[in-house]
């Protein structure tokens, strides 16, 4: 690698490394400590530089505005710093060691995020089952993200395979000899996630193509390899692999260090599914009274009213979403969300939005352990509401349906 492009490529990687956010459970946050003093810088350049006059997101988080005016920032102060690193240390003639040194820094960076996303899915944390507010969601109002999540969401089997896919390309990057292998595919893995993520809309597309770049730096320098093996006949076409040859006294020492690292990034990896003792997700425990329910009666001020499709009032069903919502699904198919708390002691539902003051609350009594009957005061109004709980496994979203022929049809 030239000695310019280097310098350049060294300053802004390790700068995006430290300042972009990303939570782990043992592994320190270095983003979350100094992005603050990005984030100054941040909003200095949304003002100064693109006189970005409306509100913001100035968080470096995701794909915020945010986070592409970090982006732009750091890549000038690479630029920068590039330049004046070249002036100081003009009598330095090759950067063998340091280049080495900032392939493994990417390389294990790159396999702890994979093994991250990875474990995610193996375990179907990632892609979990549908919420029952989105089973009953029609297609045309799901949005992009939400109809990619939800159809990933009911697959075990694929969203495995993908994370099993994720974890080896980890793995494989964490040793020397299985270097280029890894790379090439987290590549393939990187380009198929940031096709998704434009295609559907999913807001991880300036991180994504961050990880693709760090698989893309690992492979450059050996690009002449790869094209002797894959266009020309020669029988052994020679590594470009960067790596540093310790000394003997020290090997034992560099292994040592080595598979304590790799353990202690494993450990760090699977041990919120350990603590949980969740390893599937769509067998997890659910919430009291999670699920979706059908209103068979709805009673206001003693008057029974009629199920009419164009009523904007009377629900048609209620849900309960595992992270503490309520959703009512109105008889026009409109839906609102609530913040959901269920009392055991006093049996009562409190449910509202983030602005008020007072949340609101319905009495509920457990008729059978299908059969719910809510009962209190709407905007003034006696309410009496009766709601069935629906079979979600019975959905045909859920059924086996694999056939080895068209015969079926």
């Amino acid at each position: 690698m030239k000695k310019l492009p280097f310098r350049f490529a060294f300053v802004f990687v390790i700068l995006l490394i430290i300042t972009i956010p990303f939570e782990h459970t043992y592994i320190p946050d270095m983003g979350k400590c100094v992005s603050p003093y990005f984030e100054y810088l941040v909003r200095l350049s949304g003002r100064y530089l693109f006189n970005i006059g409306h509100k913001y997101i100035f968080q470096i988080i995701s794909d915020s505005t945010g986070m592409y005016l970090h982006v732009f920032n750091l890549f000038v102060l690479a630029l920068l710093g590039g330049f004046i690193w070249g002036i100081i240390d003009k009598k330095l003639n090759s950067y063998q060691k340091l280049l080495a040194g900032f392939m493994i820094v990417i390389r294990y960076y790159l396999a702890i995020q994979l093994l991250d996303y990875g474990f995610n899915k193996v375990f179907k944390w990632q892609f979990y089952t549908p919420e029952p507010n989105t089973l009953f969601t029609t297609l045309g109002n799901t949005p992009h993200d939400l109809l990619y999540w939800s159809t990933m969401g009911i697959s075990y089997s694929y969203t495995v395979f993908l994370g099993v896919i994720e974890v080896i390309a980890g793995i494989l990057l964490l040793f020397r000899k299985t270097t280029l292998l890894g790379a090439l595919l987290s590549i393939a893995v990187l380009v198929n996630v940031l096709l998704i993520n434009f295609s559907y809309d999913i807001s991880v597309k300036v991180y994504c193509s961050f990880l693709l770049l760090l698989s893309a730096l690992i492979i450059l320098p050996n690009l002449k390899s790869l094209f002797i093996f894959f266009f020309k006949s020669e029988n052994n076409p020679g590594s470009s692999s960067l790596h540093y040859e310790y000394p003997k006294q020290f090997r034992i020492l560099y292994l040592t260090c080595k598979t304590l690292v790799i353990l202690f990034i494993l450990f760090d990896g699977l041990s919120d599914y350990v603590k949980a003792k969740n390893f599937n997700d769509d067998l997890a425990p659910r919430p009291l009274f999670h699920g979706a329910y059908h209103v068979s009666s709805f009673i206001e001020n003693h008057d029974t009213l009629p199920p009419l499709e164009t009523d904007k009032y009377r629900w048609k069903r209620m849900f309960i979403h595992r992270r503490g919502y309520l959703i009512i699904q109105f008889m026009d198919e409109s839906m609102r969300d609530y913040m959901f708390s269920a009392d055991t002691i006093h049996k009562a539902f409190y449910y509202g939005t983030k602005n008020d003051t007072l949340l609101n609350h319905l009495n509920y009594e457990k008729v059978n352990d299908s059969t719910l009957r809510l009962s209190g005061c709407i905007k003034g109004d006696s309410i009496q509401i009766n709601l069935k709980k629906i079979d979600l496994s019975k959905l045909p979203v859920f059924q086996t349906q694999f056939h080895w022929t068209i015969d079926q049809y």
